[in-house]
């Protein structure tokens, strides 16, 4: 049989080798244990070398288990049902900021952690939940925002980490992920000494036992970012004369970063860190407020330092000239300039309408991104520069409330509506703001047919604060330096137009970034081809 098989391999040569050895020469003759009790032994020997192995991965997955409570018990907060709970825990930058960040960058590292650790159904629905976790550009965003608000108020990365925000103390903090995110953001502007607070408060904050959570799940080792620090150290050293380095000095900075990063450094670097670091953080904070610039006049009024103006012609006084309804019903009325003017009325949005339009907005989910604008193309179409805000516009006649908030602002201004009833709520976001801008569009800047298409130029503005804003979200004319703090039911309205109909540059106005709160705002245009035969005398 045997020299049948051999034959037979020789024949079909194509055959596996294996399928030509002999059967009993490949085969293994299994063990028959229970005929000897000295064999048994054997059995017992290996179920305890089976229970150390098991052992020894009951505590690997127990370690895992731990990570994993840890990271859940850093989560913790109260219970929030409603949406005002929500929105308010959300309208704070501290808590906003770490928990998109946290659903960009960090879930989806645990989603892998967890499902190399156990097998579960529930991974599975997080891996569902998390296709509709914020983007890379919506994280961009966030940290812009961030970061327009610590330069803005002239805030200090240690209070933030610590939750202090303008002086006020909130329950909420950073993290050293949320840092690190902060410090990269800042080093890959090329913005190095806004990079090197962050990347200290990153090692400061990277201690045990959450540093176990950073390097293990989040591949955020201590390690890296000691050399991160010791780069950003190093270019804003390089940097401090202000002036815009050359190609040539550029390379050799990356050449000396590269250098002071090499692996045989490290020790050397960490140890020079180490001891840069045990100094106090004030001393940081001292130096780092000697090489700040002056603030621009934008951020002066953002900050609260202009003085409040006083006229004898800003006054304040009931309205009942403006509309015949007026006469029964005047409105409380704020003069806070003439020459443009600019008005502010008390007490003139009912909670109802915006909640019917807040309603309509959250329930068909049909807000879409509103953006800055810079400048006008040569077709008389604004430019885009960032996007800050959700806006959602309201058309038509039929809603109550697009009627009654149109024939009140009718009332309050003087000017027609009928024409045009389009109303726009808007919400902002993090950090949200608009850069200095005038409503109007200059003359040189027109299209042909400008007053045919666009109804002409927009004669006033119209802006109804329908929320509260704890800190910043102001209303600030940079030239007359005028700031209006959003303030629930009131209502600002401004003439971009003087009595010639010519643009007033005077108007130019900017939204501060909102630091605190959730800034709810419905906006209206008024246009000057309406207002043909109600156009108002301002001289």
């Amino acid at each position: 049989m045997k020299w049948f098989v051999l034959q037979l391999c020789l024949v079909l040569i194509w055959v596996p080798q294996n399928f030509c050895k002999d059967k009993n020469e490949t085969s293994e003759e299994k063990m028959i244990y229970s005929t000897s009790v000295m064999s048994m032994v054997k059995l017992f020997e290996m179920e305890e070398s089976l229970k150390t192995i098991l052992d020894i991965y009951v505590q690997e997955m127990q370690s895992k288990l731990d990570l994993i409570k840890l990271y859940r018990d850093s989560l913790k907060r109260e219970t929030w049902t409603t949406l005002q709970e929500k929105e308010e825990y959300v309208s704070n930058p501290l808590n906003a900021f770490p928990l998109l960040r946290r659903l960009n960058q960090d879930w989806p590292k645990w989603l892998r952690y967890i499902k190399l650790a156990i097998a579960s159904k529930k991974a599975k629905e997080m891996e569902v939940q998390l296709k509709s976790a914020p983007i890379d550009d919506d994280l961009k965003i966030a940290l812009k925002g961030m970061t327009r608000i610590e330069k803005f108020h002239n805030l200090h990365a240690e209070d933030l980490t610590k939750g202090v925000l303008m002086g006020k103390k909130l329950n909420s903090h950073l993290t050293a992920p949320d840092c690190v995110a902060l410090a990269d953001y800042y080093y890959n502007q090329t913005q190095f000494s806004g990079s090197t607070h962050w990347y200290r408060m990153a090692l400061r904050l990277h201690t045990h036992p959450h540093g176990m959570i950073y390097a293990k799940v989040l591949g955020l080792k201590r390690k890296r970012i000691y050399k991160k620090y010791a780069k950003a150290l190093l270019k804003e050293s390089l940097t401090l004369d202000k002036t815009k380095p050359t190609p040539t000095e550029k390379s050799e900075w990356n050449r000396l970063a590269k250098e002071v990063t090499r692996e045989d450094n490290y020790d050397n670097v960490k140890k020079l860190i180490d001891e840069y670091l045990s100094g106090d953080e004030k001393i940081f904070q001292e130096v780092a407020a000697r090489q700040k610039r002056k603030p621009t006049k934008l951020e002066r009024g953002c900050r609260g330092e202009w003085p409040r103006k006083s006229s004898p012609e800003l006054i304040c006084r009931y309205n009942r000239d403006t509309s015949a309804f007026l006469k029964l019903a005047p409105l409380k009325l704020e003069f806070l300039s003439v020459q443009p003017m600019i008005l502010l009325y008390h007490d003139v949005l009912y909670e109802n309408e915006f909640k019917s339009m807040r309603d309509i907005a959250m329930y068909n989910d049909s807000m879409i991104d509103g953006w800055t604008y810079v400048d006008f193309d040569k077709k008389g179409n604004p430019k885009q520069q960032d996007r800050v805000v959700k806006i959602i516009s309201f058309q038509g006649t039929t809603a109550p409330f697009t009627l009654s908030i149109n024939r009140r602002l009718a009332d309050m201004s003087g000017l027609e509506m009928r024409e045009n009833m389009v109303l726009y709520l808007t919400n902002y976001g993090l950090g949200g703001h608009f850069g200095k801008h005038v409503d109007y569009v200059e003359l040189a800047k027109r299209p042909p047919d400008f007053f045919a298409d666009f109804g002409g130029d927009r004669i006033a503005t119209a802006v109804f604060y329908a929320s509260d804003v704890p800190l910043g979200g102001t209303t600030v004319f940079t030239k007359l330096k005028i700031a209006v703090q959003p303030k629930k039911g009131n209502a600002l309205i401004w003439f971009n137009l003087n009595h010639a109909g010519e643009p007033d540059p005077l108007t130019e106005h900017s939204v501060c970034p909102v630091v605190l709160g959730s800034r709810w705002i419905i906006s209206k245009w008024i246009h000057e081809r309406q207002q043909v035969f109600k156009k108002p005398c301002l001289a």
